[in-house]
C-alpha cells in the first residue's frame, strides 16, 4: 500500500513514517523545498516536492496513492490569521481536491482537540461534544473537518479525523524545548495550584493510532479522540525537573494574572513584529484549565491502547534533548 504523508519531515509525521515503514507500507512524503529531513535520513521513503498552497504540486504527489495521511499544518498558538487559514484550511481543501482528481480512496486527517475549545467541564470530552474553538489554529481545524466530511460524502471516499490534545515526546520542537528552557531558567510558574487535569499525547501514540484508523473499515466518516495519559501540570513539571536534575518551580500565579500577562506580552510581540511569545493566552488556557479527553471510542473501535505514560514520555524527552 502506498501512503502519502504530508508533514512527514516534522515531529508527528516522522513518527508516522516510522510506524508505516515498520508495517511494510510504501511511503511517499510531501516535502517543501525548505524542509529539512533529518528524521528521515537513511529510511525507505520517497519524496515529492510540493506545498499545500500549490495545487499543481499536490496533484503530482497524489498519483497512484492508496491513502493520504494529512499531518502538515501550522500548529502554533500565535501568529497571523491569514497564515493559519491559507495552510490549515485552504491547504487541506487543495489536498482534498488533488485526492479526488487522482481517485485516492482514503484520507486520514490529523485534527485537534482544539476544536472543542476549553469547555467548563471536568467530565471527559467525547467526540460528539459541542465544538467551540477559541484560537485561530482550532478554528481552522474545525472548518477543515467540515470540508473533510463533505468531500467524503460527495466522492464516496473513506475519510476520518483524529483529535489530539497537547502533543509532546522525542522530536517535539515546540512544547518540550519550551518547557525545558523555562524550567532551567527558573521562569516557569504554575497557574493556580497546578492541579488541573489535562490530557497529553505522545507523538508516537498518535502515529500508531493514525495507522489503526487507516486499517479499520469502521473508521470511515468517524472522528476519534486520542491521548496517551492524563496528569496535572504540577506532576508533569515536577517529573521533568527531576529528570533534568534541577529544582522544580515554586512560583504560582492566578489564572487572571497569567492571562493578563499573556495578553500584555502578545501585544508587545505584535508591536515589535516578533515571533513566538514566551507566554500566550492559548498556553494559559492549555495549562490553566481542566480538559480531559474520552478515548473509549478509539479503544473500542480501533483497539487503540496507549503505549506511553507521563513518566516514560518525560524520560524519553530528556534522553532525546
Amino acid at each position: 500500500m502506498l501512503a502519502l504523508v504530508t508533514g512527514g519531515t516534522g515531529f508527528i509525521g516522522s513518527h508516522l513514517v516510522d510506524e508505516l515503514i515498520d508495517k511494510d507500507y510504501n511511503v511517499r512524503v510531501l516535502k517543501r523545498e525548505a524542509s529539512k529531513d533529518i528524521f528521515l535520513k537513511g529510511k525507505k521513503v520517497t519524496f515529492s516536492l510540493g506545498d499545500l498552497r500549490n495545487p499543481k504540486s499536490l496533484e503530482k504527489a497524489c498519483l497512484g496513492v492508496d491513502v493520504i495521511f494529512h499531518i502538515a499544518a501550522i500548529p502554533k498558538d500565535w501568529g497571523p490569521k491569514k497564515d493559519f487559514f491559507e495552510v490549515n484550511l485552504k491547504g487541506t481543501k487543495n489536498l482534498l481536491d488533488a485526492c479526488v482528481e487522482n481517485k485516492v480512496p482514503k484520507f486520514v486527517y490529523m485534527s485537534s482537540a482544539a476544536v472543542y475549545g476549553f469547555p467548563k467541564t471536568k467530565q471527559p470530552i467525547t467526540e460528539d461534544y459541542p465544538k467551540k474553538p477559541t484560537a485561530k489554529y482550532g478554528l481552522t481545524k474545525f472548518h477543515a473537518e467540515q470540508l473533510l466530511w463533505k468531500y467524503g460524502a460527495e466522492n464516496n471516499m473513506f475519510v476520518s479525523a483524529l483529535r489530539s490534545p497537547l502533543v509532546t515526546g522525542p522530536r517535539d520542537s515546540m512544547i518540550a524545548p519550551f518547557l525545558i528552557k523555562v524550567i532551567k531558567s527558573g521562569r516557569f510558574f504554575y497557574i493556580g495550584e497546578g492541579n488541573q487535569q489535562i490530557s497529553i499525547s505522545d507523538g508516537r501514540d498518535i502515529a500508531y493510532c493514525l495507522r489503526l484508523i487507516c486499517e479499520t473499515k469502521q473508521a470511515n466518516d468517524q472522528a476519534y479522540n486520542v491521548k496517551s495519559f492524563d496528569c496535572t501540570p504540577k506532576e508533569l513539571i515536577e517529573k521533568l525537573s527531576e529528570k533534568l536534575g534541577v529544582s522544580s518551580p515554586k512560583k504560582h500565579r492566578s489564572y487572571l494574572q497569567a492571562y493578563l500577562l499573556a495578553f500584555f506580552i502578545e501585544g508587545l510581540w505584535t508591536l515589535f513584529m516578533r515571533e513566538n511569545p514566551p507566554i500566550t493566552k492559548h498556553k494559559v488556557k492549555v495549562l490553566g484549565n481542566t480538559r480531559i479527553l474520552d478515548i473509549k471510542k478509539a479503544q473500542r473501535e480501533l483497539n487503540y491502547k496507549p503505549q506511553y505514560n507521563y513518566i516514560s514520555t518525560i524520560e524519553d524527552i530528556v534522553s532525546y534533548y
